[in-house]
């Protein structure tokens, strides 16, 4: 849609009429529109002439848009489809070096219906165009255009409204010069941002590497742990279930044992009252077999016991006092008022605490302490036996000082780590012997024993743990009823390397 001739010729006014009219159409096309009209002058005066008549003839103008419009479209540019900081930019070019090209841009701007710039704007750039391209001065006119006002009140109007005008410009000017500075400025800024925008990526790309190489690292190390915990698991599940398994081996041996008794009973001719009482009577004398024997047991165990802490006695009376005295050794049986100890000893554990001394433990000593006025029903010492080492002598001395001794292999795993110890076996003992003790000692530092120490507390049975204060677990110290420090005067010198 585009506008009507009034609103065309406000927008360009007389000199920016003639100006798109001189430069637009060609002479045969004016010449068909000013005919019988001064058809002989040259194509500027014409093309006055015909925006003259157009002003008072509707039907001419018409047609003089018509030609116009024809005209234009087969020339660019096109600055109504333009946005404004282009247009503006266009125009500040067309000012400074006018060309032929203004006349379409004017045309273009005064014929669309939403005009990008204002009325005075074209208008004026319309008046400052006209000198430079049509060779004469604004407000001249040829002396046949008797028609244009030519009182000096109108030229006094004209000069006002081209200085107006000039003044317009100059303030435009100004503000595109002004507009082009903050444009630059922005560009500067948006270069700026982007490059800080650049580096805050390059940042967080770094930041989300170093993440997934974290997150990698906790899953390897996560993994790792969940491979010992399964391993320390299975190795854990193997020693119960080899325990168990020589349990239940026991358990069918003895199963076995009650069964053949029984078909042997059965064979018999007698009734089953006869077999009843048999079994009774067998059961008893068993049991008093048994109490037989463990009241021998303890008997040369309380008399071993006397003797180790007659010779402790001896001992250090002698080193008290120089001399070689030696006092009578007496024999007891143990008395009503004397608690039933038991003493369980972890021989490896004993051994590098010892080490970390610099010297061994005193097994005799060891014994003769914790039996002191006690009575002492069993004497277990944990030993694991290596190819490399012959431990026989030390055997034979424990079993000498009234020790069970109790051996087990060393075993070397595929990846070549070694396992040797006895905590479930010397558990079991302990529980097993708990009900015919009072006092329950532990010979060791190794913190696993915690759950059994606590199992024989609820049983109503006292717990006492030697140890090295420095190898010993804290929670094993804190679960027993007391902790004794192995001193200098349970340990002996080590033996001279050969």
């Amino acid at each position: 849609m585009r506008v009507s001739w009034e609103t065309y010729y406000d927008r360009l006014g007389p000199h920016g009429l003639r100006l798109v009219v001189a430069l637009l159409l060609d002479p045969a096309a004016l010449e068909q529109l000013v005919a019988g009209e001064a058809g002989d002058g040259s194509s500027l005066e014409q093309g006055q002439l015909l925006a003259d008549l157009a002003s008072e003839d509707p039907e001419l103008a018409a047609q003089l848009l018509d030609h116009l419009d024809q005209a234009s479209e087969k020339l660019e540019p096109r600055p109504e489809k333009w946005e404004e900081s282009r247009l503006r930019e266009a125009l500040a070019e067309m000012l400074r070096s006018p060309g032929p090209s203004a006349a379409t841009i004017l045309h273009r701007l005064a014929r669309a219906h939403r005009s990008p710039l204002p009325q005075a704007e074209i208008r004026a750039a319309a008046e400052l165009i006209v000198p430079e391209l049509l060779d004469e001065e604004i407000g001249s006119r040829p002396k046949w255009t008797a028609k244009v006002a030519s009182s000096q009140a109108g030229r006094r109007e004209l000069e006002q409204e081209r200085r107006e005008l000039e003044t317009r410009v100059r303030q435009l000017e100004s503000q595109l010069s002004r507009a082009l500075e903050r444009s630059a400025t922005q560009e500067e800024r948006l270069g700026k941002r982007l490059d800080e925008n650049r580096k805050l990526r390059e940042d967080l790309r770094s930041l989300k590497d170093e993440r997934q190489k974290a997150e990698r690292d906790a899953l390897r190390l996560k993994k790792k742990v969940e491979d010992l915990l399964e391993r320390r698991a299975k190795e854990r599940t193997g020693e119960i279930t080899s325990a168990l398994r020589r349990l239940t081996t026991e358990q069918r041996r003895n199963a076995s044992l009650v069964e053949r008794l029984r078909e042997g009973e059965r064979d018999r001719k007698e009734g089953v009252r006869t077999q009843g009482r048999l079994i009774a009577e067998l059961s008893s004398l068993l049991q008093q077999v048994v109490s037989m024997e463990e009241a021998q047991a303890r008997t040369a165990a309380a008399a071993q016991a006397e003797i180790l802490r007659e010779l402790g006695t001896i001992r250090d009376g002698l080193a008290q006092n120089g001399t070689s005295a030696k006092k009578p050794r007496r024999s007891r049986i143990r008395g009503e008022d004397e608690p039933r100890v038991g003493v369980f000893v972890d021989v490896q554990n004993m051994f590098y605490g010892a080490r970390e001394k610099g010297a061994r433990l005193d097994f005799l000593a060891l014994l003769s302490t914790a039996c002191t006025g006690r009575h002492l029903v069993r004497a277990v010492a944990y030993l694991v036996e290596t190819k490399e080492i012959d431990q026989s002598a030390f055997i034979h001395l424990l079993q000498t000082k009234a020790y069970e001794v109790k051996r087990k292999p060393l075993r070397i795993r595929q990846d070549r780590s070694a396992k040797g110890n006895w905590d479930l076996e010397m558990a079991l003992d302990a529980l097993s012997t708990a009900e015919h003790l009072d006092i329950v000692v532990l010979v060791t530092g190794d913190g696993d024993f915690v759950p059994l120490v606590r199992d024989l507390k609820l049983k109503g049975k006292r717990v006492e743990v030697y140890g090295f204060t420095a190898s010993s677990a804290p929670d094993l110290r804190e679960a027993a009823d007391r902790f004794f420090n192995i001193t200098r005067r349970l340990l002996r010198a080590p033996k001279p390397r050969k």
